[in-house]
């Protein structure tokens, strides 16, 4: 297992600068790491100290939803992370035209086998689009190339903000509609994320807070019982968090122009 992730983005949240850190963290990495939260109620309280919650279908009136499996409600489109298969890197609520800014996710029970989470930094994919498949970059680029969700939002897989920077937003869980010719190039998308995909494994108390428009997330299939809080919503008012990422250099070495660039 890999826990380098884990230990490379730690934060003790529970010191007095922990939060400030943690933002520091969020606005350099998109991602965060902690631990010492063993129950629903320190999930809420720890929430309640970084994010404003937002409302979800699944969640409870304290904004917490149970990710476990649920057996065959994960069959139904939109409901994938209630079963115990692979959950591919993704966007939560990309339907929705401003997704939440944070997802925070605590493990209560690890899986008995696999199930570890993994999270794809959307800085790192753009920066391999721009240099491998210049092409593909721009039409993923392109307004209303995407529609996310049904009815959803129709975007493009990554969007720039007015100051300058960028965001990603991804789902491919049948839930999507890419345009032509954007279209034919999926697996091309999906082989450059994949080569992104770090792997998070959680222990019981540990857990992670991520940037939702720079991170990608997912899950890799399970045996067992596993069960997981998540959390979504924006930062309180103090947390001052830039949006995305700063696009790297978009120079092309030895990549053909003629079609979609392979990776």
């Amino acid at each position: 297992m890999d826990h380098e992730v884990f230990a490379s983005h730690y934060v003790s949240l529970t010191s007095s600068d922990g939060p400030v850190r943690a933002v520091e963290m969020l606005a350099r990495d998109g991602l965060v790491t902690f631990d010492g939260v063993h129950d629903r109620r320190s999930v809420v309280d720890l929430a309640s100290r970084l994010l404003t919650m937002r409302e979800h279908r699944d969640a409870g009136a304290d904004g917490v939803t149970m990710i476990a499996d649920r057996g065959s409600v994960a069959d139904r489109l939109g409901y994938a992370g209630f079963g115990h298969r692979e959950l591919g890197p993704h966007t939560d609520s990309s339907a929705l035209a401003r997704p939440p800014r944070l997802v925070m996710l605590v493990c209560v029970q690890p899986a008995d086998c696999g199930g570890e989470s993994s999270v794809v930094d959307g800085a790192a994919v753009y920066a391999d689009l721009a240099t491998h498949a210049p092409g593909l970059l721009q039409a993923l680029k392109r307004p209303g190339t995407v529609r996310f969700g049904d009815p959803g939002y129709w975007g493009s897989v990554f969007e720039p903000t007015a100051d300058g920077r960028m965001t990603v937003r991804l789902r491919l869980d049948g839930l999507e509609h890419f345009t032509e010719p954007v279209d034919e190039a999926v697996p091309v998308l999906r082989a450059m994320i994949s080569r992104h995909v770090r792997e998070l494994p959680l222990r019981p108390g540990q857990g992670y807070l991520l940037d939702n428009w720079r991170m990608l997330h997912g899950r890799c299939e399970f045996r067992g019982s596993r069960l997981m809080y998540r959390v979504l919503g924006d930062p309180v008012t103090s947390c001052v968090l830039p949006s995305g990422f700063v696009p790297g250099s978009l120079a092309v070495v030895g990549a053909s122009s003629d079609g979609w660039d392979r990776p």
